[in-house]
């Protein structure tokens, strides 16, 4: 019977099966992954500020589809303004309008008392990763825009709110942020373009 056993620990030995890592494979095979993580740290933390800054845009545009929804339900005038206040109740008649608010609330006033009612409103920060503060920017032609009962502004040209990222870099095709912007029609419509896109028949194209 120890006859049988040692010639089965025998033949597992010559076939290699009893072979596993030393410790010098395992180092470098530590070392090759590190390498690898390491190479790939900085394109993920680009990825991450345009997520950022396409959540913020996206954020943006919710709001001025909710705006021109609501006007066209309710057949009054309904406002979707950027402000340096936080986008809440409390602040619905805020008069801290701002073409660079980093907030935007949708309100309606009413024709005869002029209270304004709160409709919907968004913090910047809301959406972009970072609840307490966020990296992007918005720049916009007007600071407030206003849909009528039938879904259009009451816009004497097309508004812009363009979205930029300085912390994660210079907007492309010059850097890594693939900046957004967000054209909205006398007529009341809106879409998210990219100014970084020229090509002709290009969809993405501002």
């Amino acid at each position: 019977m120890l006859g049988i056993y040692a010639i089965a620990a025998g033949r597992a030995r010559a076939s290699g099966a009893a072979h596993g890592f030393s410790l010098v494979e395992l180092m470098i095979g530590l070392a090759i992954l590190a390498f690898l993580l390491m190479m790939g740290v900085p394109a993920f933390g680009t990825f991450l500020q345009n997520a950022k800054l396409r959540a913020a845009a996206e954020n943006f545009y919710a709001g001025l589809q909710t705006a021109r929804a609501e006007a066209v339900t309710r057949n009054l005038p309904v406002q979707f303004i950027l402000t340096t206040d936080s986008g809440v109740a409390g602040n619905v008649a805020t008069t801290n309008l701002s073409t660079s608010g980093g907030n935007w609330i949708v309100r309606v006033q009413d024709p005869i008392s002029l209270a304004y009612t709160f409709i919907e409103g968004r913090p910047a920060a809301e959406g972009s990763g970072q609840r307490g503060t966020t990296t992007v920017s918005v720049s916009s032609t007007d600071s407030s825009i206003t849909f009528n009962g039938f879904g259009a502004t009451t816009l004497g040209a097309t508004a812009t709110l363009a979205f930029t990222n300085p912390n994660g870099g210079a907007c492309a095709p010059a850097g890594p942020m693939r900046c957004l912007n967000i054209a909205v029609s006398v007529g009341g419509q809106s879409r998210l373009c990219d100014p970084a896109v020229t090509a002709t028949g290009d969809t993405r194209k501002c």
